[in-house]
């Protein structure tokens, strides 16, 4: 493989801390031994670590340290903070492994820090080419890590990958054409030993599509698309979108990658007709780790015309069906539906779902969980329509969380609907793809937006709710303390409550809308929370006039870490 030419810069401050040294002191930033990261560490990770960006592969959320609990959350207080300098929406998830953390910013810039007090050991910033475009914000969602090596994709459909000890780049490969408008915004996938990662630019007209990497090369190992040829009309499916931007999740047990994919491009196209499923797209597949083979799949919404991706992160739980545990898939849809699978021998089979906020665009699903379409919410050409929710989903790209205590799923949900009709366009390699127009609205009768929401993945019932004002927009944390984590946007809180029974037992005042992912570790004994403020995305770009309900929140981008006082 001919590496591509290396396009940045790195800047040293220190080195990596030592594995298991004693973090008390600055001194300890001379040391260079690093804690290799193993296929066996990812598929069973220590609690103390947090070596995948929803802790384990299975995206459960959890962390099982206990040192924080209801009992003595009320104690938390900021132990250090760092500024990435950026304004842009900060959604990443913190990587910690061994006392050393990973962040990213917007802009792909890439820092390490000691987890313990937040000195710099060294940075990366890229310089990206001017005529970078993305849809939903210049956001990353963080890397990931294997061996001694930390792995980052970019705005220009980059991967990198850097000595975790020194920062320095080892090796960097163009994944796609950045000017066709493929872009990388969430972290890799470590599975059996493979780099597998997604893309971004279903508003483009980008051919969606999984690649596996060695991860001590980059060399392209196995590489498949999403759309399929007889799915689309007249061959359109070479720009019929299905992105694959989010991180999927990977069972080692049946050594099976579970990814979402994205909605068609364009949303609507006087090609289709309604038998054209445009498969895979807005789906659930299951692919074979060792070879890329689509094994199975499940379209949540076939021919979907309302933008409903199937991006959101599958969870892989045990659930209960008939007095037996089932090896399951639990995931929030963008179309309102919380959906169950079994996902036993490496499958994804459709078991059941329940809705979880308002939905208007379908009557209900069938006994297989294809949706029934009903003829007044559906859009087309020339024909508006009002839907719900809007198309950035009952939920969109903010992971909800799993606790195997109470064994519910905590689901940061949001209630709006749209105005949307379809609108005429072309593909042009590069332009816009998008194919209508659209509006957000409150939902009738409602006084919120923003719904943290308990509830049990095997029946659907909701155990618990807490209702905000404004959407929510960041990533979910549950803890063996019995607390849930989350932030909220317009009030910029962070804040802790009790898995139980959704009780507030803690909030802090950050400096912006909190919209990261939340994570737990610890160094030497003593637990830390840790997430991003900085707000951002795709709310102030894409959601018109329930933008509003944040409108004075502050831009710029702050890790925020926290302990018991």
């Amino acid at each position: 493989m001919k590496n591509a030419p290396q396009v940045g810069k790195m800047v040293r401050i220190g080195a990596v801390l030592a594995a298991g040294a004693t973090l008390a002191g600055l001194a300890y930033a001379q040391v260079s031994s690093y804690a290799s990261v193993t296929d066996a560490r990812l598929n069973a990770p220590e609690a103390a670590n947090w070596l995948s960006t929803r802790g384990n592969q299975g995206n459960w959320g959890y962390s099982a340290l206990t040192k924080i609990t209801a009992a003595n959350v009320s104690k938390l207080r900021p132990v250090w903070a760092y500024s990435t300098g950026q304004t842009e929406g900060h959604e990443a998830a913190p990587i910690v492994n061994n006392g050393v953390m990973f962040i990213t910013s917007p802009m792909n810039k890439l820092f390490a820090l000691n987890a313990t007090n937040g000195q710099l050991l060294w940075k990366y910033e890229r310089e990206l080419p001017d005529d970078i475009t993305s849809c939903c914000d210049v956001v990353n969602r963080g890397v990931a890590v294997y061996g001694d090596l930390v792995f980052m994709g970019t705005l220009d459909a980059h991967m990198l990958a850097f000595n975790a000890k020194t920062g320095k780049i080892v090796w960097d490969r163009t994944i796609e054409d950045y000017k066709k408008r493929y872009t990388i915004t969430s972290a890799p996938l470590m599975a059996n030993g493979k780099l597998v990662t997604g893309v971004h630019g279903g508003e483009y007209g980008v051919r969606g599509f999984l690649e596996a990497m060695d991860p001590k090369t980059g060399k392209s190992m196995w590489k498949s698309f999403t759309t399929m040829k007889g799915s689309y009309p007249d061959g359109s499916e070479a720009q019929g979108g299905a992105p694959t931007w989010l991180t999927g999740a990977y069972d080692n047990a049946s050594k099976t990658i579970y990814w979402g994919t994205g909605n068609p491009s364009p949303w609507m196209d006087p090609r289709r007709k309604a038998s054209d499923d445009l498969k895979w797209s807005s789906s659930l597949l299951a692919v074979d780790a060792d070879t890329g083979k689509i094994k199975e799949g499940f379209q949540y919404s076939p021919n979907d015309a309302w933008d409903y991706d199937g991006v959101n992160e599958p969870v892989l739980i045990d659930t209960m069906q008939g007095g037996k545990s089932v090896r399951s898939i639990v995931t929030a849809h963008r179309n309102g539906y919380l959906y169950r699978f079994d996902r036993t021998g490496g499958g994804v089979k459709y078991l059941n779902a329940n809705k979880y906020v308002t939905v208007t665009a379908y009557k209900g699903l069938d006994k297989a969980g294809r949706p029934i379409w009903d003829p007044q919410h559906r859009p087309d050409l020339g024909k508006q329509v009002n839907a719900c929710p809007s198309f950035l989903g009952g939920k969109n790209w903010h992971p909800m969380a799993y606790s195997p205590q109470t064994r519910l799923v905590y689901v940061p949900s949001n209630e709006w609907c749209m105005d949307i009709k379809g609108a005429q366009t072309k593909y042009a390699a590069g332009e816009a793809y998008v194919g209508a127009e659209f509006e957000l609205n409150a939902v009738p009768n409602l006084n919120y937006v923003g719904n943290l929401q308990a509830i049990d993945p095997a029946t659907g019932k909701r155990v618990w709710s807490q209702t905000f004002k404004a959407p929510l927009w960041g990533g979910v944390l549950t803890t063996a303390g019995g607390l849930v984590f989350t932030g909220t946007t317009a009030d910029r809180d962070f804040i802790a409550f009790d898995a139980k029974n959704g009780k507030k037992l803690w909030s802090f005042k950050t400096n912006s809308g909190v919209i990261g992912q939340p994570i737990s570790y610890s160094v030497n004994g003593k637990q830390y929370i840790s997430v991003f403020s900085g707000y951002g995305g795709a709310i102030p770009l894409w959601a018109g006039p329930m933008a509003q309900l944040t409108k004075d929140t502050p831009r710029g981008g702050v890790l925020w870490v926290f302990a018991v006082d």
